[in-house]
């Protein structure tokens, strides 16, 4: 019987669903800013404001709540 395992990009990907259904953000406006900070690894808000195409109020706003769960650290 053969055996089957996510590849790292597959736990990845499963980390990151679980992560915005944990902060009930599944499919919904902001998921986009983890999928970026996870390809590219850091981000500004400039940079988020511009791939997302969202305000940056919004940016920050969805930044807030995801350092507030712990999603994301901001870097110095």
């Amino acid at each position: 019987m053969d055996r089957y395992a996510l590849t790292e990009e597959g736990r990845a990907r499963a980390r990151r669903r679980e992560i915005s259904l944990r902060v009930d953000m599944a499919r919904t406006e902001g998921y986009e800013i983890l999928d970026y900070l996870h390809e590219h690894g850091t981000g500004t808000v400039e940079e988020l404001v511009e791939y997302t195409g969202m305000s940056q109020f919004r940016v920050m706003d969805k930044m807030l709540l995801y350092m507030n769960h712990g999603l994301v650290e901001k870097m110095h």
